[in-house]
């Protein structure tokens, strides 16, 4: 399977800033300085250029492990119908788990309650690269 390289329009909504190194989830932004519209965008939201999502997570939410409050979701059958996904379309209750890294993001796929990436971030959410 080949995903488009980079890191597109986001299926939450927003554009996605330049990415210098595409392996690193961006969080998609309306404007500079403007908070975030569309939350965190990788591989487990992404598109693949063959149009195909095989493979790829029907649904996910993004938990910040500081909070463990969930920070994003994802819904390929929302956003395949041209909305938007919002925290509240994907019902999700936390149940943090001492073994996801402190000071992080966690993507957690719903149908398997796993966690399929993380990345660290800081106080206001942002990715550290």
């Amino acid at each position: 399977m080949m995903l488009a390289a980079g890191v597109s329009l986001s299926a939450c909504g927003g554009a996605a800033e330049a990415a210098g190194d595409a392996r690193t989830p961006q969080l998609s932004r309306s404007a500079p300085g403007e908070p975030a519209v569309g939350g965190y965008e990788g591989w487990w939201n992404a598109t693949p250029a063959s149009g195909g999502n095989a493979g790829l997570p029907q649904e996910t939410v993004a938990i910040n492990t500081r909070t463990n409050l969930v920070v994003d979701a994802f819904s390929r059958t929302i956003n395949g119908a041209g909305r938007p996904t919002l925290i509240t379309d994907v019902p999700y209750s936390v149940v943090p788990d001492p073994s996801w890294p402190a000071d992080s993001v966690v993507i957690i796929d719903t149908a398997t309650n796993r966690v399929i990436e993380h990345f660290r971030v800081d106080l206001k959410g942002e990715p550290l690269r």
